[in-house]
């Protein structure tokens, strides 16, 4: 444990902090720098490993420092990615609880509860995790703490600013001494309202994304493959001329090619690489208003779009042939 710890040394400190918030949102309960220290410590062997077998493979010094330095990026960008994941996903289950679980504490209280019972008989595993968070509010409230104060702590450990401001509603009413019942059944329709605007809201966009996906998916490899292809006809037509090209008006066909098909191919790789990425973070900000939201569907993203993209140049290939 000690050599992970000593690990996160290398971190600057806001990126620690960074990192120790966000595993708090996600409701990981371990150390900030042992859940670094490990990341680092195995991306690190991954790259030397990756190192040596690039040197033996022929690949040159700079070749392999540069995929050294690019296997530790991607592993700190992927942790990330990963946290971010768990982070948006523990908000999405708070909030679509929210609703329900604050029409029951209204009911509680119309019965005769007190706030603090009310909140307390929340406790069920279809309201999780927010109803663990109430539990442990109304179980610190108990003794020495201060219920709102630890209600109000809630906001700092679920990443929602929805739940925030309910919490803010709630804690202000009961200092105050206000209708808590009502104000409580008012904000479950307007959560319920708001959450009903965003999914009608996702569902009329769909359109756009399912064409955004169609065209990188489908219609970017199909046109690659089809460039690919007529450049290696023009090159082979090349090599086949063997009448004098300026006579017959044919000195387009003249000289070497500088742009070749394998170049093409390398090219349309990192090509559909990129706008599939990209196009994802531009579904995930239709969806979501995050373009990070939308990284989850990159890989098969990108792994159709080159699939396609290689199926389409044999097929092409093969076409052609038969002709």
């Amino acid at each position: 444990m000690h050599l992970y710890e000593s690990a996160t040394r290398l971190y600057p400190k806001n990126y620690v902090r960074y990192f120790k918030q966000e595993l708090i949102y996600s409701g990981d309960k371990r150390s900030v720098h042992i859940w670094l220290g490990k990341t680092l410590y195995y991306s690190f062997i991954v790259s030397v490993i990756a190192f040596i077998l690039s040197l033996i493979f022929g690949l040159n010094i700079w070749g392999s420092i540069g995929l050294f330095l690019f296997i530790i990026l991607a592993a700190q960008f992927g942790i990330y990615i990963l946290l971010y994941f768990k982070v948006d996903s523990r908000k999405t289950k708070v909030e679509k609880a929210l609703p329900d679980i604050l029409q029951l504490i209204a009911s509680n209280l119309q019965a005769g509860m007190t706030p603090f019972n009310a909140i307390k008989a929340t406790g069920r595993k279809e309201f999780e995790p927010l109803s663990s968070e109430f539990k442990r509010a109304t179980d610190k409230g108990l003794g020495t703490g201060n219920f709102a104060k630890e209600l109000l702590k809630i906001g700092e450990r679920i990443n929602s600013q929805t739940l925030k401001r309910a919490l803010k509603l709630i804690t202000s009413a009961l200092s105050s001494g206000g209708h808590l019942a009502k104000l409580l059944e008012e904000l479950s329709e307007d959560i319920a309202e708001t959450q009903s605007l965003k999914n009608e809201m996702v569902t009329n966009t769909k359109t756009y994304t399912m064409f955004i996906m169609f065209t990188i998916i489908v219609g970017a490899p199909l046109l690659f493959a089809i460039s690919i292809h007529f450049v290696g006809m023009v090159q082979d037509m090349q090599n086949s001329v063997t009448l004098s090209t300026d006579e017959f008006g044919l000195g387009f066909m003249t000289g070497e090619m500088e742009i070749t098909p394998g170049f093409l191919t390398y090219v349309s790789f990192a090509i559909l690489f990129i706008t599939s990425l990209l196009s994802t973070m531009l579904s995930g900000t239709i969806a979501k208003g995050e373009a990070t939201a939308g990284l989850k569907n990159a890989p098969w993203v990108i792994a159709a779009s080159i699939l396609i993209f290689i199926l389409a140049k044999i097929l092409i290939a093969n076409f052609f042939a038969g002709l």
